[in-house]
């Protein structure tokens, strides 16, 4: 598959991204949330671009870590029901 080139703005500076086609569409949604939540950052009165971005970067890993732990959590809780549920019908089936 070829690859597209794609111009992403992010903060102050455009950059230049050469991507799969089927992955442009994250990446200009990733840019579009970056710029609102640095305007959210503004909005709060932060000024220096440098610290919006690191807060930007914390918000996202936090919440990338929140996502992994409850998937996780959720992973467990299936591995849980079915290991319930073979307990169950195994028995049923051997005999």
């Amino acid at each position: 598959m070829e690859k597209l080139s794609i111009r992403i703005k992010v903060a102050d500076r455009e950059y230049g991204i050469k991507t799969l086609p089927d992955e442009e569409i994250f990446l200009r949604e990733a840019g579009k949330l970056i710029r609102e939540q640095i305007q959210k950052y503004r909005d709060l009165g932060v000024k220096d671009t440098q610290d919006i971005l690191a807060m930007i970067a914390l918000d996202c890993l936090v919440a990338r870590l929140k996502g992994d732990e409850q998937t996780r959590r959720l992973q467990k809780m299936v591995f849980d029901k079915m290991t319930q549920l073979d307990q169950t019908i195994t028995p049923t089936l051997s005999a």
